[in-house]
């Protein structure tokens, strides 16, 4: 079984954080740099980035710039696909697209599929999503939300002089809860995970199994600001974490399969 390494990152604890959403960015097609539109928002709200800022995108905006935006005309539907969509009652096409990005299957029932997808999340429907974007289209996860998120922050950083971090948001389901939340699908710059085990308490007992997932965190504070459907919010500036720098990745918070109690 694969073990991960998570290094205790020194954090200190504020009594306030700063949400800054940042609008005024258009409607993303493929090819849009993202981290101009995103200067030029900031330059229009005449904000400027301060060092430790952790900027969250949502994941659709990232992956419309990447041509990750499918018309439904074009899906050839499979018997497979054909045969779910008919015993749920949801388009073919979609259900197609969900199968195409799915490692597996891990449940199909009460019009939900569940699937661990090829970048190794679990989430409804493959992150597939047919809201805010034109009739006839879905929108697919980034390919490599890593990467993109990567890219993303040397390119802010180096245009800033300021050190930051990228996360890129989704809203995913989570077990035994109803609703959807704010998660982070990638993260560069900071942790994913802070690893507490080893601390005391106030009582002075000692931590042996606590690991805060502080980059949901920060994903799910954001959606506050962000929404989920007409806000037209894509970007926010979460101010105050003072999370040590490191190398994170999405990967570390992200379950084995022998570690998931959930399958």
């Amino acid at each position: 079984m694969e073990k991960k390494n998570f290094e205790r990152i020194a954090c200190t604890v504020n009594d306030h954080l700063e949400i800054i959403g940042i609008d005024g960015l258009p409607e993303i097609k493929e090819g849009d740099n993202i981290a101009d539109l995103f200067f030029k928002a900031l330059g229009r709200k005449e904000l400027e980035l301060e060092d430790g800022d952790a900027i969250v995108f949502t994941s659709k905006i990232i992956a419309k710039s990447e041509g990750r935006v499918i018309d439904l005309s074009d899906v050839k539907v499979s018997n497979d696909a054909r045969r779910i969509a008919n015993e749920m009652d949801k388009d073919p096409r979609v259900v197609q697209l969900v199968l195409n990005d799915a490692k597996e299957v891990v449940r199909a029932e009460r019009n939900i599929i569940i699937v661990e997808t090829k970048q190794g999340f679990i989430c409804a429907n493959a992150g597939v999503d047919v809201s805010n974007v034109e009739e006839g289209k879905a929108v697919l996860l980034p390919e490599n939300p890593q990467r993109s998120a990567s890219r993303l922050k040397k390119e802010i950083e180096e245009r800033s002089g300021k050190e930051i971090s990228v996360l890129l948001a989704d809203s995913f389901g989570r077990a035994f809860r109803d609703g959807v939340t704010g998660i982070c699908i990638a993260v560069s710059g900071i942790p994913a995970v802070l690893d507490r085990r080893g601390e005391a308490d106030r009582f002075g007992k000692i931590a042996r199994i606590t690991k805060e997932a502080v980059v949901d965190e920060i994903c799910a504070a954001a959606n506050l600001v962000m929404g989920e459907f007409r806000e037209g919010i894509p970007a926010v500036i979460v101010r105050g974490l003072n999370i040590k720098r490191d190398k994170g990745e999405i990967k570390d918070v992200l379950l084995n399969r022998e570690d998931d109690l959930f399958r």
